[in-house]
Order: structure tokens, then sequence, then C-alpha cells
């Protein structure tokens, strides 16, 4: 079997402990707007929106990457404090993310499967989804801003039609979502995806008033978080749901609940949204 070029990037805007593995691509993000530059990729080379960071938050790499990387077939997006858990087991009962210490994550050997042949069988692999006791978009309204989810809704309208009924089943009919803008696909649906994402976000751009608090002001990275959701719908995408490994520098064993209880937790809340309706 031919070995493809695999390139996960590994997002990151300070100095931080990395794993090492040959198909891992470390990338500074807001590399233009930066005062350090750190000895990786930068997100400011060729083709970019780096300035663009503060509102596009990891997406800002993902940019780069669909304009500048060549000759990748296989491409996805790990976080410098989150990486997709291969190694966890029982992945359907596990817990969406676990945690564990920086060191000592960063102590094991860092090991990538197959992804060649789990890709012959998926189109994509995601983070395993969150369950929600509310709807994706209820939750939005809850957690940011409605004016901005609003403006969304009217663009995919406008803009893009044919996702409306995909968007209102992972966003008004759902509660549950990958999150983080993590995932891992071959170029050719990374391409597909990133020119419709991209043409969504740069309307929005155009229309909104980026809020001045912080958080809110991370408005692209937010969206951008579950419109990878409503893509894969719209696709009929075959995805292969992995659980996500968070670092810490403190770590405390209370963080990680077992699977009988995270399990409890999403059935709970399943039926809560269902009661909700």
């Amino acid at each position: 079997m031919k070995i493809k070029n695999i390139k996960i990037l590994v997002c990151t805007h300070k100095e931080s402990l990395l794993p090492q593995h040959p198909n891992l691509l470390p990338v500074q993000v807001g590399s233009e707007v930066s005062n350090k530059k750190l000895l990786m990729e930068q997100d400011n080379t060729g083709e970019n929106i780096s300035t663009k960071n503060p509102n596009y938050c990891e997406l800002t790499a993902h940019y780069w990457a669909w304009k500048n990387l060549k000759n990748v077939e296989i491409v996805g997006i790990n976080h410098y404090r989150r990486y997709f858990d291969f190694d966890k087991k029982y992945k359907c009962f596990a817990p969406d993310r676990s945690f564990i210490a920086t060191e000592e994550f960063i102590a094991k050997p860092f090991l990538l499967p197959d992804l060649n042949t789990y890709l012959q069988s998926y189109d994509i692999i995601l983070p395993k989804k969150r369950h929600h006791p509310y709807t994706i978009e209820t939750m939005y309204l809850i957690e940011h801003i409605k004016e901005d989810w609003e403006i969304l809704k009217n663009v995919i309208a406008e803009k893009s039609p044919d996702y409306l009924e995909a968007f209102n089943q992972t966003m008004i009919e759902s509660n549950s979502m990958a999150n983080y803008n993590m995932f891992i696909t071959s170029w050719k649906y990374f391409d597909l995806y990133s020119k419709w994402l991209f043409m969504i976000l740069e309307e929005m751009e155009e229309r909104i008033l980026i809020s001045l608090y912080p958080a809110q002001s991370r408005i692209f990275g937010y969206i951008g978080e579950r419109l990878i959701n409503v893509f894969c719908k719209r696709h009929n995408l075959k995805i292969m749901y992995v659980p996500v490994i968070m670092l810490l520098d403190e770590m405390k064993p209370h963080y990680n609940p077992s699977n009988l209880r995270y399990t409890l937790r999403s059935v709970k809340n399943d039926l809560k949204f269902i009661i909700n309706r």
C-alpha cells in the first residue's frame, strides 16, 4: 500500500511542550500579531489570514494549511493542549474528553494509528460528540451573542441554501456536536470544507460587529466548531468519532469521570433534551 503524505497540524500561540512525530506539523497561530516567533511553521507565510487570529483562533492555521501545503493527502488539526486519543479503550462509552498532566503526556511516545486504513473505512475523523440538555442552537444563544447567530443563519440561507436542511438537522434539531475545530480527513474533503467554511465566515465578517469582549471576539472560531458538523451532515460523510485528551499543567484525579458516570450524564442530557422539546 502506498504511504501517503500526512500532515496533522498542532496549533499553538505560545511556547509549549509538544509531542514529536514525523506526521505532526506544529504551527504558530497569530504569528503576524505576535511579539515572539516560535521555532516552527508560522501562519503568516504565503497566503494567510494570520492577523485575524484573535477572531478566527486555530482557523488561521487551517486557512494557512489549505492555501500553502502542497502534495498532502491526509490533513488534520490538533491543538497544543488537545489531541485525538486513539488509544482510549471502549470509545463508545468513554467520555468525549479526558485529562492528563502535560509532562506525563509528553513523556510517553506519541503514536498515530494507520490513518490511511481508517480513512478507507471513514471519510473523516472528528472528536466524540458532547451531549447537551438543549439544542445546539439554544446552547449557542446561552453562551454567545444572539445577533451573531442570526447573521449566520441569514448568510447560509442567502449564500448556501443547499446547506439549510443540514444546518437545521445539526443545529436546531440536535443536542450533540463535535467540538474544537479538530478533524483528520483526506485533502479532497479538506479542500471542499475549506472553500465552504471560509466563504461563510468571510460573508459573516462583512456583516457583523465583533464584540469588544475578548471571549466573544473569538466568534469565527466558535462558528467553525459548529459548521464542520453541518458540512459532514450535508455531504453524508461517514464519521469516526474519537475522544479527545486534554493536557493540563495541574492535574487532579477527579477531573476524569468514569465511563459509567459519563454515559449516565449523557443519557440524562438526552432525556432532558427530549422532554424540553
